[in-house]
């Protein structure tokens, strides 16, 4: 496969936006109001209005309509003042965790959009992902809860002690301000099958800046292959997670590709790395290894799961996938058997918040919820609902 240049990927959006074609020399551009509504509604449902606002704003070859025009203000001063707003509150928690010694590693959010894009307005970003060690995920829980936080959940001490157990997330809300909180403490739940040790990565981890504030976050390797199979998970929905990814690989051309792959195969997540290679090639055009993408290129599952994912993305009406055309994706998108072997089994069998607010057990029979979970599953409304929830 024959390399390919950098191009910026703002710049590519909105022809990708208004073709829903990888960008060309003839991709051609929106010209009627009408036309620019179209774009800028696949943008929103897409997670890209602040990035492709601050693109098309910035110009000089575009006729826009006054209307339009407003619309792309309106929509950058809406992010620009949320991103504000959430790394406020952000350095408020980071704070609070500090003075309890409890370490926190940020990443996405706002944070990406700065890595990715040098501003942090230019992502959509609706919660706050904070990643802590697993000891410490109660302790965090009572410092967001002082801080007028409240859990997304109820839970009785032996069901939080199973989520700590089996899930990667708390879900917390702020009950004044609305901002969510993510609380984190593995990369995926225990049915993803995804054993990238967190130790490993709290070991590797650094120091950066946000908005010229200190915090620590992942190594560059590890939020690499972290956001390949963040997107993954999501089935690659929208179109902002591959986008924030070229744009984050384009602003860091020294990274270690060598072990990204060697983690990638070491968790059984190649798959899932050629997948994103080759996406991140054909739409966005990041640099990337030409050994691993000449591999997706020549691996025919890689490219049919490609095909599939991008006719989703352009649709008139945004696709919900159900949960068994979800389940066979997260599969094919497996190389090892004994994954997707698992993932099967801990998904079957697993109980989860859903199970226990829907049958709450003291702790002497919480252990039947795993008889009672396959049970359930039997309804497809509520499968669909649970996978959700999880994906």
């Amino acid at each position: 496969m024959p390399s390919t240049p950098t191009i910026s990927a703002a710049s590519r959006l909105l022809e990708l936006l208004w073709t829903g074609k990888p960008p060309g020399p003839a991709a051609g551009l929106p010209t009627s109001e009408a036309d620019w509504q179209r774009v800028l509604a696949l943008a929103a449902r897409h997670s890209l209005a602040p990035l492709l606002a601050a693109e098309v704003l910035g110009r000089s070859d575009l006729t826009i309509p006054a209307a339009v025009t407003v619309q792309l203000t309106a929509m950058r001063e809406r992010a620009a003042r949320r991103a504000l707003a959430q790394i406020a509150e952000l350095l408020r928690v980071q704070a609070a965790l500090q003075r309890e010694e409890i370490p926190v590693l940020k990443f996405k959010g706002q944070l990406l959009a700065e890595q990715a894009y040098g501003d942090v307005s230019l992502r959509s970003c609706f919660d706050l992902d904070l990643f802590v060690h697993e000891a410490d995920v109660l302790r965090a829980k009572q410092v967001l809860l002082m801080l007028g936080y409240r859990a997304e959940f109820t839970l009785l001490a032996h069901e939080e002690a199973d989520l700590l157990r089996i899930e990667c997330e708390y879900p917390f809300k702020h009950a004044t301000n609305g901002i969510q909180i993510d609380l984190q403490w593995r990369p995926r739940a225990r049915y993803f099958s995804f054993p990238l040790p967190a130790e490993e990565l709290w070991q590797r981890s650094i120091k950066t800046t946000l908005a010229g504030h200190p915090v620590m976050t992942f190594a560059p390797e590890d939020l690499t292959l972290l956001l390949l199979v963040h997107g993954a998970k999501h089935t690659w929905n929208k179109l902002e997670q591959l986008c924030a990814l070229a744009a984050w690989l384009e602003r860091n051309p020294g990274l270690d590709w060598a072990a990204i792959e060697r983690r990638a195969e070491a968790t059984g997540a190649r798959r899932i790395l050629l997948l994103g290679v080759h996406l991140l090639a054909t739409w966005f055009a990041p640099p990337v290894p030409e050994t691993l993408a000449s591999a997706a290129a020549n691996d025919s599952r890689v490219l049919e799961l490609a095909q599939e994912l991008s006719r989703i993305w352009f649709t008139p009406e945004p696709a919900h996938l159900g949960v068994l055309p979800t389940l066979r994706l997260h599969l094919r998108m497996r190389e090892r058997l004994a994954d997707r072997v698992r993932h099967c089994f801990w998904l079957a069998v697993t109980p989860g918040v859903n199970d226990w607010q829907a049958f709450s057990l003291p702790p002497a029979l919480h252990a039947l919820h795993y008889c009672l979970r396959p049970l359930r599953l039997v309804s497809k409304r509520h499968a669909e609902h649970h996978y959700a929830l999880r994906a």
